[in-house]
């Protein structure tokens, strides 16, 4: 369910952000927001060559680890 204004957010994972990033780039498309900094890795906002903007996420630091109550706890390495 989306119930944010506007349309909703596309999140693809990736091997590497950066990487994805030069590639898409490469091929015609735009990076909206630079490479940066997300809890399991690195994340980049990129648009396609028609216009579709996407963000694209890597787990280099590693997936969430969550307790038995559902709280994030840290990092799988």
């Amino acid at each position: 369910m989306h119930t944010e204004p506007g349309p909703p957010e596309i999140d693809l994972m990736v091997d590497s952000a950066d990487e994805a990033a030069v590639h898409l780039e490469a091929a015609g498309g735009k990076v909206v927001v630079p490479p940066f900094d997300i809890q399991i890795g690195r994340a980049v906002v990129v648009q396609d060559p028609w216009g579709n903007q996407v963000v694209l996420l890597d787990s280099s630091k590693g997936l969430l680890v969550t307790d038995a109550e559902g709280n994030v706890v840290g990092n799988v390495s």
